[in-house]
């Protein structure tokens, strides 16, 4: 049992340590984009019900180079200033799908035609998601900048750059840090209980594959880039391309993290709008790929994906870590009572 537990806890402990660089990068892009675009602006942009907030946010959100955690700030601050659900969605969406990294990989160890593919149905994703939103969850009162700015700031003026930082090392990890903390530790029981290598043998071609690729890439954590030396190991177990594209497209944007996140930014009822666009998007894509890709073509060898070195990947878990706890007691801090003069 206690080894059960320890193992537990290393597979959690490793998830987070992969996690915390995309995190602390997205921390620092939420803040980076308060301080340089006004809420205003996106106010403007983004909280304008329809078609078009949704598409801006989606070619908003495609060409960032952030993962399905990195996203979880961005989109929670673009929510703060003003963006509506649809467009928060959007963003949520089609952001965590491509990246120049994962893209370049992709197109290393599948080929052109799949990573042009994933790029275009991050985009379909985004859009539908939003979309199905806008006109199933219509949204009365959105959320107003004013409650979520710090008072220096002004609303014809940029925040300056230390404020922004607030913004994003401050203020964000304070208000996820228990969707957050809940999502890792759910995250890391479930890759604890359903590896990698279990996947791989049980996928078929079959409509059951599709099922259980689904089910299976909903709440396990794989970011954009990790998903793809899994994606590809399917490939090579003698799966079909739609199956690994399912996994692909579903996987980096829906964790238990991300849906997490999504049900307090968003609601129960537009979360599921959002899974529905994006498994809709999915089947339809992979059984379109399955059926007229003809000829299917393996690169003869599995490319290794570099990433960090582990020692900077446990420090950046415990800066992660500190930071949300150190976020979440300054947000529950006991606020001093207002003396009464006289």
């Amino acid at each position: 049992m206690a080894n059960l537990v320890l193992l537990f806890l290393t597979t959690t402990w490793q998830l987070i340590a992969t996690m915390a660089p995309y995190l602390l990068l997205g921390f620092f892009i939420a803040g980076v984009l308060h301080c340089l675009i006004r809420p205003s602006f996106i106010q403007q942009q983004l909280g304008k019900p329809g078609f078009a907030g949704v598409v801006k946010a989606t070619l908003l959100g495609v060409p960032l180079p952030l993962c399905s955690c990195s996203v979880i700030p961005v989109a929670e601050s673009l929510r703060k200033d003003g963006a509506r659900r649809g467009a928060t969605a959007a963003f949520l969406s089609a952001t965590p799908q491509t990246g120049i990294d994962s893209i370049l990989a992709t197109y290393a160890l599948m080929g052109a035609p799949f990573a042009i593919l994933r790029i275009g149905v991050a985009f379909i994703c985004g859009f539908l998601s939003g979309t199905l939103i806008e006109y199933f969850a219509p949204e009365r009162n959105p959320p107003s900048r004013v409650k979520h700015i710090d008072p220096q700031f002004s609303q014809t003026k940029s925040p300056k750059l230390k404020a922004g930082l607030r913004h994003g090392f401050l203020t964000l990890p304070a208000d996820l840090a228990s969707s957050l903390t809940l999502g890792l530790i759910f995250a890391g029981l479930l890759t604890f209980l359903l590896p990698g290598q279990w996947l791989g043998s049980q996928l078929d071609t079959t409509l059951a594959a599709y099922t259980l690729a689904t089910l299976l890439s909903l709440p396990v954590y794989v970011c954009a880039t990790a998903s793809i030396p899994l994606a590809y190991a399917l490939l090579l177990a003698g799966l079909s391309p739609g199956t690994a594209l399912i996994f692909l497209i579903i996987g980096p944007a829906t964790n238990t993290t991300t849906v997490i996140a999504a049900w307090k930014m968003l609601g129960h009822k537009a979360t599921l709008l959002y899974l529905v666009g994006l498994i809709l998007v999915a089947w339809l894509a992979g059984a379109g790929y399955d059926a007229f890709s003809s000829a299917w073509k393996m690169t003869e060898s599995m490319h290794a994906h570099t990433t960090s070195q582990q020692p900077l990947q446990h420090l950046a878990g415990v800066l992660l870590m500190t930071l949300l706890l150190g976020a979440w007691l300054w947000k529950r801090r006991p606020q001093k009572p207002a003396c009464c003069s006289g």
